[in-house]
């Protein structure tokens, strides 16, 4: 069906396979930034100026990139596409791929996703390494460093309640080749785990990620806001043991046991040997007692070799993981399994309203940490950005590209997409001309169409 654009979309053949890796071709395809990743990815394992296919990453790469080809809009009306070489190159990473069951549309996205980002490195570099740290300002590293009165950090701490602090951060070098150029998918989250009872907060970990699963509320209607509130949202464990609490209750047992031989030391006699005994385990546990007290002042995560450490019962202790570093592009997995009463795993049929445009500031990190087990990382901040300017300037502001939906049951159903286009002069705020692709079929739809779907398994954003 041409559209205003006088441009055609194909379709694709209907079998399981091929449908749900079109769709997160097709979604993928609206994304500028992920044509400009993909193409800097087979330029990078390009020889003499030609893939050579000779792996599986680089095959599943030039199979990407003939089947995004094909997927863009033409001039002409064109058949429906089949991208089986595609699904015979995945098929090599998971035999699953290929098979006559339903597939997982997020799954095979994060396959590709993993493949681009394999296909980048040279060695057995990780995506954990500084390579990316060093190229993802302002996080180069994962433990916190408090500040001394007079501006020095001291290394990492007990972190008082309530207080709050700076990250400070060292890199240091990779030896593997880095391509010039960065994965639109990764974003960088931080977690953090305090307890109620001491105060203390662990160091904040940092991971990467290049999706977000976001759990869907019970609820009849809900939006993307209240998923991501859900995400962030500061969770109360209680069987997590606080490693401030533990070195806290072996000091306690060493300065008890110290007491007890001292207490014998006086009812002995002095040259004896049981008197000599008591003298070694008082020095011994002295000098326990210096370590444990040591890095209770300075790092309760000090490796005490040697010192049997007390577990105390398991206290109230909260964490909550927030966004630290925002992607180029920004893909949002709806989780909607839920269990019944009786144990059965379901579908949540919650509908989620979808908006173009998304600010995600409310769910992103600041400059500070704020260590208070009860308070969030970098907060409290404010419900939205003061303006959509603001929020773009602090690389918040997203607008919707694709959608992917799956309309049935939780053991059964059929997957479909929405996609946007957009002229070459468009604004990137701009709606965009929609289509919805199901099968071999591709319609034309309006923008409120897309944002009133409801069933929408994975979003794609693109940041503005």
């Amino acid at each position: 069906m041409p559209n205003p654009l006088s441009a055609h979309s194909p379709g694709q053949s209907n079998f399981q396979e091929a449908l749900v890796s079109c769709y997160c071709a097709l979604s993928l395809a609206s994304l500028r930034e992920f044509e400009l990743y993909l193409d800097n990815c087979l330029e990078f394992l390009a020889e003499d100026g030609v893939v050579r296919s000779n792996s599986v990453d680089k095959a599943i790469c030039a199979q990407l990139k003939l089947v995004m080809d094909e997927l863009a809009p033409q001039q002409r009306r064109v058949k429906a596409l089949s991208p089986r070489m595609l699904i015979s190159s995945l098929s090599q990473k998971g035999r699953w791929v290929s098979s006559m069951g339903e597939q997982d549309a997020q799954e095979l996205f994060q396959m590709i996703s993993s493949t681009l980002q394999s296909s980048r490195r040279e060695s057995d570099a990780s995506i954990f390494n500084s390579g990316f740290l060093t190229k993802s300002e302002p996080m180069k590293s994962s433990v916190i460093s408090i500040p001394s009165s007079d501006g020095k950090s001291e290394g990492p701490r007990t972190a008082t309640p309530g207080s709050q602090v700076e990250t400070s951060y060292s890199g240091s070098t990779a030896t593997c080749r880095m391509p010039p150029f960065s994965n639109p998918l990764l974003g960088m989250a931080a977690s953090r785990i305090a307890c109620v009872k001491c105060g203390y907060t662990a160091a904040i970990r940092h991971f990467t990620f290049d999706n977000l699963s976001l759990a869907v509320p019970r609820a009849s209607t809900t939006t993307i806001e209240a998923c991501l509130g859900m995400y962030t949202v500061i969770d109360r464990l209680d069987d997590f043991k606080c490693r401030h609490c533990t070195l806290t209750a072996t000091l306690h047992k060493i300065k008890q046991d110290i007491a007890h031989h001292q207490a014998e030391l006086a009812n002995t006699e002095s040259e004896s040997k049981r008197a000599k005994r008591h003298i070694a385990a008082i020095s011994r546990l002295s000098d326990q007692q210096d370590e444990v007290a040591k890095a209770l002042a300075t790092n309760p995560e000090t490796n005490l070799k040697g010192i049997e450490l007390v577990s105390p019962p398991p206290g109230v202790s909260t964490k909550q993981t927030m966004i630290a570093r925002t992607p180029k592009i920004l893909v949002l997995h709806l989780s909607r399994s839920i269990f019944t009463s009786s144990g059965d795993m379901i579908k949540n049929p919650a509908r989620v309203r979808l908006q173009l445009l998304l600010d995600i500031s409310p769910f992103t990190t600041t400059g500070h940490i704020n260590t208070n087990a009860s308070a969030p990382i970098s907060g409290p901040q404010p419900l939205s950005a003061a303006s959509k300017a603001e929020a773009k300037r602090n690389n918040c502001l997203y607008r919707l590209s694709a959608v992917v939906v799956h309309a049935g049951s939780h053991h059964s159903g059929h997957f479909y997409a929405y996609r946007r286009v957009a002229g070459e002069d468009e604004k990137m705020e701009a709606p965009g001309k929609w289509f919805c692709i199901s099968d071999h079929t591709v319609a034309a739809v309006s923008l409120d169409h897309v944002l009133a779907s409801g069933d929408a398994y994975m979003l794609f954003y693109e940041r503005l």
